[in-house]
């Protein structure tokens, strides 16, 4: 097979999105052409090359925390000028494959050129939609907005070639909507061990807290009320009122986060939470080292109970232990001796669990042992070979039914 040549679409900054890094560096990595299509941050250039990955940039900002109408609305002008942009790039490169990220999943019409062109078209699916608007969506327009997004999502798998989906929750919900099995393939976005390597990793603290090395609790990522922080928030402010040297660093960006820094003020615990910015997806493996206990306080709400956190691999990874909502999803990752489970949006239960590992090191180290022994079976390496087979296997299917079509014109 000649040189393969891929394109990633999607809403998003690269290499923000770990996922998109991820599975571009797959596709680089195999010695296949990697291209990537997305957003612009300020300081950022329009085209450089990252890692082998060819990056263009358009220039638009994603705003976080609009209305419905006025996110649609950035979808939709993104995703034409994605089109412009692939189709432009498409004419020079020849792609065999664009793979698009949702959200939104109409975005893989962005692609159509290079479809009619020849190119096999991916939609991954990151997020489920109809399950993730349900969640968001309140009052009468309620209904309306799940039929819509059930409607985008038929018609945008109807569209493409193949669905990649990140855990079997997802690939179990679009099963049952028709997608047949084998047009989708579960691909986990689990931890990059180049971003996450093991001379990286530190062992967690043993010692007994202090208020000079307090023992820290972290989370990082989306910050949003369906991510549950408010409920770590009040039960780390219960939890210091019988261990005291506890410090929450929370890294990420979104909405909630005005309103959980007046909550953290609000319980007495405003000195003790600390708040930073994003950084690069290189530089997180130093955050996650940092703390000693990760946090996945996400809220059971129909999708969040679907959600395989990539943190949680991470943490499993860096060996660090884990206090986690029970969803169904993370609960069929995970054995219980491999984290300590809580009933989601319960306080009681996470300040407990906080106290316990605050009290017993040797349990910190039990859980580290355990789930890591759980996550292997998901480590990148597997992941990113099935990546890179299936792309071209794709790319083998297409020049087959092509084969067989002009057979069928002559």
């Amino acid at each position: 097979m000649s040189e393969l040549r891929v394109c990633a679409i999607t809403y998003d900054y690269y290499p923000f999105d770990v996922l998109v890094r991820r599975t571009a560096e797959a596709a680089a990595s195999a010695g296949y052409t990697s291209h990537v299509i997305c957003l612009m941050e300020p300081g950022q250039k329009k085209y450089e090359v990252c890692n082998g990955v060819h990056v263009h940039r358009i220039e638009m900002y994603r705003g976080f925390g609009r209305s419905l109408p006025h996110t649609i609305l950035e979808w939709t002008i993104f995703m034409l000028r994605a089109a412009a942009k692939v189709t432009r790039l498409h004419l020079k490169e020849k792609y065999d494959v664009v793979h698009v990220h949702n959200m939104p999943d109409f975005l893989v019409f962005s692609a159509i050129v290079p479809k009619i062109l020849g190119a096999r078209v991916i939609l991954e699916v990151q997020d489920v939609s109809p399950e993730l608007m349900a969640a968001k969506a309140k009052g009468r327009l309620h209904g309306l907005i799940l039929r819509i997004a059930m409607w985008q999502e038929h018609i945008s798998a109807a569209f493409v070639d193949h669905v990649i989906t990140v855990g079997w929750p997802f690939e179990q919900l679009l099963l049952k909507r028709g997608i047949p099995p084998k047009k989708l393939t579960g691909i986990l976005n689990s931890a990059d061990p180049r971003l996450y390597p093991a001379t990286q990793r530190t062992e967690p603290l043993m010692e007994t807290p202090t208020a000079e090395r307090p023992l820290i609790l972290m989370y990082h990522g989306t910050v949003a009320e369906r991510n549950g922080l408010d409920i770590a928030i009040r039960a780390f402010a219960k939890a210091r009122q019988t261990t005291p040297y506890l410090r929450l660093d929370i890294k990420g960006r979104g909405e909630a986060i005005p309103r959980l820094k007046q909550l953290a003020q609000a319980l007495g615990v405003g000195d003790h939470v600390i708040f930073t910015d994003p950084c690069p997806s290189d530089e997180l493996v130093d955050f996650v080292t940092h703390g000693d206990i990760g946090i996945i306080p996400y809220r059971s709400d129909g999708f969040m109970d679907l959600v395989l956190p990539t943190k949680a691999y991470e943490f499993a990874l860096m060996h660090r232990p884990m206090i986690a909502s029970e969803t169904p999803a993370i609960r069929s990752m995970f054995r219980p001796e491999s984290l300590i489970l809580c009933e989601p949006s319960n306080v009681e239960r996470f300040a407990d669990a906080i106290v316990d590992l605050y009290q017993h090191p040797e349990k910190r180290t039990l859980l580290v042992a355990n789930a890591e022994q759980d996550y292997m079976p998901y480590r990148w390496e597997i992941m990113a070979e099935r990546y890179q087979r299936l792309l071209a296997s794709l790319v083998t299917k297409g020049k087959v039914e092509r084969k067989r079509v002009a057979a069928e014109v002559m």
